[in-house]
């Protein structure tokens, strides 16, 4: 067995509607957000939303370090404790065309794995953070269809 490493196949942005927008803020703050006068509630429920990106990665030759936990963006000035993580992972086949396991599922026991999750408040001038060590990522770009259907944006709750 070789070295582990990580792969990021991509870094992409979710479509966010209207629709998904007046949802999450109701979820969020218990009302719809204003027409008329939009606040800084409205603010920080679109920056969230417009923020966020799926990262699809390979790992290979995972071993005992490996935790899905450890994928995260450093926030300097911040403990890790409050930096952005991996949520809503999905583990999908090696070639990214079908779920190995249900969403929200464990993680495959063994073997090389292909997970996509969301990270919010994404920087793309930072490395994502990993087990094995912090790797560059590409530009967030559209949304692969593939990506769009096996793995759709989660709202908050």
């Amino acid at each position: 067995m070789g070295e582990p490493a990580i792969e990021v196949l991509g870094v992409y942005r979710p479509r966010i509607t209207e629709d998904m927008f007046r949802e999450q803020f109701r979820i969020l703050y218990g009302r719809a957000p204003s027409e008329t006068d939009p606040g800084e509630r409205e603010h920080n429920c679109r920056t969230c939303l417009d923020s966020a990106v799926l990262v699809e990665v390979v790992v290979k030759n995972r071993d005992e370090r490996f935790d899905v936990g450890h994928f995260a963006q450093r926030r300097d000035g911040l403990k890790r404790d409050n930096w952005q993580v991996a949520w809503a992972e999905a583990f999908l086949s090696a070639d990214g065309t079908e779920l190995v396991v249900e969403r929200f599922g464990e993680v495959p026991a063994s073997g090389n794995l292909r997970v996509a999750f969301y990270v919010h408040f994404w920087d793309p001038a930072e490395p994502l953070n990993t087990s094995y060590g912090d790797i560059p990522c590409p530009l967030p770009a559209a949304m692969p269809a593939r990506l769009e259907k096996l793995v759709p944006y989660e709202l908050l709750d």
